[in-house]
């Protein structure tokens, strides 16, 4: 079994990603944020547009995101065991790579596979890319695309997350951990999911006999 897991809002319990654009992006991100959730964009290229509008330094931002980053219960523990176990567990986020590799560092764990927005920055505001399995730039579908070659080498995938970028890789998994807002989507489709609050909830399922 490989474990797929989304970092905002799940590894975190708030949202690193939205505190950054609410602190400094200049320019009405918001609407671009509407546009991703009605459909009318994609994540990724909703994440470009927004991080175009955000001008201040690496530094800073790494530090407000290690400042801020409130790690869900657990997730250590569950790290560990997966490591024991030989349970591969990966982290593939539309977030960006330089705040979730801050917050990983803090905590201790930095030497975890990740999979995430490619980041530039320069005078004219944060330019990020998404890379797939093929080394090919992705405009839609990252997570899902993920999945979908972590599944060709390691079997059953099991997926942990929380909000609107998890559906599609979530739909298209053998085992899902939901939580918040997917919990809420799933809950409308036919997709069969386990619900948590921490990661011991979820270290307690993988561990059952």
């Amino acid at each position: 079994m490989i474990i797929q897991c989304d970092f905002d809002g799940t590894v975190t319990t708030n949202n690193i990603s939205l505190l950054l654009r609410e602190k400094f992006a200049i320019g009405n991100w918001r609407k671009i944020e509407s546009d991703y959730l009605y459909g009318r964009l994609t994540v990724e290229e909703s994440n470009k547009r927004q991080y175009a509008l955000i001008k201040e330094s690496r530094e800073k931002l790494e530090a407000l995101a290690c400042k801020h980053a409130e790690v869900r219960a657990g997730f250590l523990e569950l790290v560990g065991y997966c490591r024991e176990a030989g349970i591969r567990f990966v982290i593939v986020s539309s977030g960006l790579d330089f705040y979730i590799e801050a917050v990983l560092h803090r905590i201790g764990a930095p030497a975890l596979e990740l999979h995430c927005a490619r980041t530039s920055f320069t005078k004219h505001g944060i330019t990020i890319s998404y890379v797939g399995p093929d080394g090919g730039t992705v405009r839609e579908g990252f997570k899902k695309k993920y999945l979908v070659w972590l599944r060709k080498r390691g079997g059953r995938v099991a997926y942990i997350g929380d909000g609107l970028s998890d559906l599609e890789a979530a739909g298209a998994a053998d085992t899902v951990f939901a939580t918040g807002h997917l919990h809420t989507l799933l809950s409308t489709t036919s997709v069969g999911h386990h619900t948590f609050s921490d990661f011991h909830d979820i270290l307690r399922e993988i561990c059952r006999p």
